[in-house]
C-alpha cells in the first residue's frame, strides 16, 4: 500500500480527536503506512493533490456549515478520500451538491460503529427481539443549559451562533443526526417523515434549538422516538437507544457502553462486551470512549482505499437521512 497523508482541515475538539485516533491507529496498524497529519487553516484553498505519490485523505472538522464546500473542493484538488464530522450538509442545496460526489467520504456517526449499536442491529436482525415496534430514546447535553445560567453570553465569539458557519439549526441536526443515524441504521431501511417539535429556551441566538422531540415514520413497520436536547440541566452526554420488539426489549446507552439491558415480560438480563474488535481492539471495559467511532470510521475509510470496502457511515447515507432531517414537519408550539 502507498502511503496516506492525512490532512485536518479544523483545529477544534473534532480535529483534535481525528488527530488522536490517527496517532493510534499508526501504532495499531502500521501497514496503513499512515504519515504525520497536516493542519489546514479555516478559509485558507485546500492543496492540489493530483499529482501527490501520497493518498491524500482530508478529514473534515471546521464549522457545519462549511462542511460540504471542503468536501467538494476535495474531489476537485484531488483527494483519494474524505471523513468529514457530521452534519456533512446543513442545507437541502448542499445535499443535492453533495449526492455528486464521486470520491468515497465517511461520516463521524461515532456512535453506529459502536459495539452496543452494533450488537442491538443482530439482536433486531436476528429475530431475538421478535418484531420490532418502535425505536425510541435520548440525546441529553446540558450545554446550553450551562451557559444559560452562567449569564450573558459572549454570541460573536461561537460560531454556532452564526447561521453562515453553523446552518440554520442546532441540536437538531448538531447532535439529532447522530441519533437519527443509529435508528435508521437499526430499522435496517431509510425513513419516510419526521413530525418534531422544538424549543429555544436558553438558546444563545435565535435560530438555535436547544430541545427537540420528534417522531420517525419507516414504511410499512417501526417508528421511533427521540428527545433530543443541549438544555437538559445536570445531563452529561446520555446517549440512549431503547429497541421494543414484541418478544423482548433491549436498551443501550452511551453512559455505559459494554453492556445491553434486556427485558423480557417482567424479566431483566445483562448482555456484556466480550470481543475486542473495535477502536483500538483494547478489552471491554478498557476502551477509548467516544474515540472508539473516530478510530473505526477512520480505519475503515483508510483500508478501503485498497479494499474498495465501505464499512461505515457513507455519505450517501448520511444524506438520505439529513434531506427527510431538513424536511423535517414542524409543529406549531
Amino acid at each position: 500500500m502507498s502511503t496516506i497523508q492525512p490532512y485536518i482541515l479544523g483545529h477544534g475538539r473534532a480535529g483534535l480527536a481525528a488527530a488522536k485516533s490517527l496517532a493510534m491507529l499508526a501504532v495499531d496498524e502500521p501497514e496503513l503506512a499512515l504519515a504525520p497529519v497536516r493542519w489546514l487553516e479555516r478559509g485558507a484553498p485546500l492543496p492540489d493533490v493530483r499529482h501527490d505519490d501520497a493518498k491524500a485523505v482530508l478529514i473534515v472538522s471546521n464549522p457545519h456549515g462549511l462542511h460540504a464546500e471542503a468536501i467538494l473542493a476535495a474531489e476537485t484538488q484531488g483527494f483519494a478520500a474524505v471523513v468529514s464530522e457530521k452534519p456533512a450538509a446543513v442545507t437541502l442545496d448542499q445535499v443535492a451538491l453533495l449526492r455528486k460526489v464521486r470520491i468515497p467520504v465517511g461520516v463521524f456517526h461515532v456512535y453506529r460503529q459502536t459495539w452496543g449499536v452494533n450488537t442491538l442491529r443482530q439482536m433486531i436482525q436476528g429475530g431475538e427481539l421478535g418484531s420490532l415496534i418502535t425505536i425510541e430514546g435520548r440525546y441529553w447535553q446540558a450545554s446550553t443549559a450551562e451557559r444559560a445560567l452562567a449569564g450573558p453570553p459572549a454570541t460573536a465569539g461561537n460560531w454556532k451562533n452564526h447561521t453562515k458557519l453553523s446552518g440554520p439549526y442546532d441540536v437538531w441536526l448538531d447532535i439529532g443526526s447522530h441519533w437519527i443515524d443509529a435508528a435508521v441504521y437499526l430499522v435496517g431501511r431509510n425513513a419516510i417523515g419526521i413530525d418534531a417539535w422544538r424549543s429555544f429556551a436558553n438558546a444563545e441566538a435565535p435560530h438555535r434549538d436547544s430541545h427537540v422531540q420528534a417522531a420517525v415514520t419507516f414504511p410499512g413497520g417501526p417508528r421511533a422516538a427521540v428527545s433530543i436536547s443541549k438544555t437538559m440541566h445536570g445531563a452529561t452526554n446520555h446517549f440512549e437507544l431503547v429497541a421494543l420488539g414484541t418478544k423482548a426489549a433491549a436498551t443501550w446507552t452511551f453512559l455505559n457502553p459494554d453492556e445491553i439491558l434486556v427485558g423480557q415480560g417482567r424479566e431483566r438480563r445483562v448482555v456484556t462486551r466480550k470481543a475486542a474488535t473495535l477502536g483500538t481492539h483494547f478489552p471491554p471495559f478498557h476502551g477509548s470512549g467516544w474515540l472508539e467511532g473516530y478510530i473505526e470510521i477512520l480505519r475503515q475509510v483508510l483500508t478501503g482505499l485498497s479494499t474498495g470496502t465501505q464499512n461505515y457511515p457513507t455519505l450517501v447515507q448520511s444524506l438520505d437521512h439529513l434531506e427527510l432531517m431538513l424536511r423535517t414537519n414542524w409543529q406549531q408550539s
